[in-house]
């Protein structure tokens, strides 16, 4: 019954919403996080995701009366006029479904800032508000929010003005926004994607998610992504490519042999061939890649000077499980000002695939004290085969595998760069299934991260190079070696094992030295 009456309020309102929005009306979570690309239909959701409860409202009316109170609703955005565009659609709603508006108690003035809605003698308010004084966003309690542009509020305004308002009606919130890198916001998108949090739900979409606004757009999904990832890139080297990179999933669908026959003289044509549609393109031109990534692609990945550009949450994060059928490793980053890192790692059988199940990350840590921490969290299994540490500190990798009782590797020295670049191998997907569309169930990067590993992810995200280095990087020329000694304890940690388990780069590009690696490999056995 909730779905037809949905349905037919929708077709009254004359609102005809795409995939992705469908997708956020109907989630049943409590709290909801849009991050989506320009004109990808963000407002449209905000505003008509009050509609409904006005119509609650009214079946309430009686109760509300008896009871003295309100079902009040706010629309919250940096300024007035950015909470304009939500109160704009749900004012025009609701006057399309013919509800009639308390006079006075109703207006619509975006130009004072004046916009309220007030239905049912009063017991239904939706009121437009402006952040950019948060002090004023007090009042009695909410039955519902909108944050309209949330990832530009000041990051206090949800936490200390909004949420506890909350609490009276067990009110929720719809935040929708495009990115602006790693802020708050992006943590209350994390939320969603947290399967501990079902009160929370969270989508990412780029602005081509809207068939209305980029009819031209033929490649969906994730492989509209890669689509236009090939695009940037031949955009910023300023050369098309002759052929598509030997493990892009576009190659499921035009094949090399298509794509060299083609002529593709132009941008546009290239775009045309790729199924994108031209205003993006025209965008991928105009717009520094940055801001493209961000505003229009809805990145939340800052990429300059990122050191580990190809990781993505949404791809190497998930909920991870031990599997006995796999070996199991461990890394060791050394530090006591420094936090002391120990990754629990699971190699799979054709040693080809890792898995980070858990972070051990504290400061401040003997290493006898780091031992009894990591065998009382569980964090060194009887089946664990050896561990892989910094060859900086051999006294403390001795003290350590007797303490655990646990063998040492050696090999885990080298270049950092190699070491970079073997992490950097394992967050592309295994080239077997390299062709499928990342929506495939069996396409999986060679590197997953298990959730829990808070610290690693967030490093991940954070570890760059240096200043110096960022224009460089950007233009795809060879950045430094060395990046900053920041956020680097769980790449060091992972890079050591990369460098004692797979060996050297040389090895890993020669077939046959690769072979041999592997079945030489030693097989330690537990003392």
């Amino acid at each position: 019954m909730a779905r037809v009456l949905r349905r037919e309020m929708w077709r009254r309102s004359k609102w005809k919403p795409h995939k992705l929005q469908k997708s956020v009306a109907k989630s049943r979570a409590r709290n909801k996080v849009l991050a989506a690309g320009r004109r990808a239909g963000k407002s449209q959701v905000g505003g008509m995701s009050l509609v409904p409860y006005a119509f609650t409202a009214l079946e309430e009316r009686e109760w509300l009366e008896e009871q003295h109170k309100q079902r009040r609703y706010w629309i919250v955005g940096p300024e007035y006029s950015d909470s304009e565009k939500e109160f704009r659609v749900v004012y025009d709603a609701l006057r399309s479904l013919g509800v009639p508006f308390d006079k006075p108690g109703t207006y619509n003035n975006p130009q004072t800032g004046d916009m309220h809605i007030s239905l049912w003698g009063g017991r239904f308010i939706i009121d437009a508000l402006s952040a950019k004084h948060p002090e004023t966003l007090v009042g009695e309690g909410l039955s519902g929010v909108v944050l309209s542009e949330a990832a530009k509020l000041r990051p206090t305004v949800y936490p200390k003005f909004i949420r506890p308002a909350l609490a009276d009606f067990g009110g929720w919130t719809f935040m929708g926004s495009t990115p602006e890198g790693r802020n708050w916001f992006y943590q209350m998108w994390q939320a969603g994607q947290d399967p501990m949090r079902p009160d929370w739900d969270s989508w990412r979409a780029p602005s081509w998610a809207n068939p209305y606004v980029y009819r031209g757009q033929k490649s969906h999904g994730a492989m509209g992504d890669v689509a236009v990832d090939v695009l940037l890139s031949a955009i910023r080297k300023r050369d098309i490519p002759r052929e598509l990179p030997v493990d892009s999933p576009l190659l499921s669908i035009i094949s090399n042999e298509a794509w060299g026959e083609a002529v593709i003289d132009s941008w546009q044509k290239m775009g045309e061939m790729l199924g994108i549609d031209p205003e993006i393109v025209a965008m991928a031109l105009d717009l520094p890649t940055e801001i493209f990534k961000q505003e229009i692609a809805a990145m939340f990945n800052e990429f300059v000077g990122r050191v580990f550009k190809d990781f993505d949450e949404e791809v190497h994060v998930a909920d991870l499980s031990f599997d006995p059928t796999w070996k199991t490793y461990s890394a060791i980053d050394y530090g006591f000002t420094n936090p002391f890192v120990w990754l629990l790692i699971q190699v799979d059988p054709f040693n080809e695939n890792v898995r980070v199940l858990r972070e051990y990350y504290e400061v401040g840590r003997t290493t006898e004290e780091a031992a009894d921490e990591i065998k009382g969290r569980g964090l060194a299994p009887a089946t664990l085969l050896g561990m892989y540490p910094d060859p900086a500190e051999p006294d403390r990798s001795v003290r350590l595998s007797q303490l655990l009782e646990v063998p040492s590797f050696g090999g885990t020295g080298g270049p950092i760069k190699d070491r970079i670049d073997l992490i950097r191998q394992m967050l592309k997907p295994d080239p077997k299934v390299a062709h499928f569309d990342p929506s495939h169930p069996e396409w999986v990067p060679r590197l997953q991260i298990d959730r829990s590993c808070k610290n690693m992810i967030r490093e991940f995200n954070a570890y760059r190079y240096p200043k110096s280095a960022e224009e460089a990087a950007d233009m795809d020329r060879e950045a430094p070696e060395a990046p900053m000694k920041k956020d680097d304890h769980t790449p060091e940690a992972l890079g050591r094992f990369m460098a004692g388990h797979f060996g050297s780069i040389w090895a890993q590009k020669s077939p046959t030295r690769q072979s041999r690696a592997r079945v030489g490999a030693r097989r330690p056995v537990r003392r």
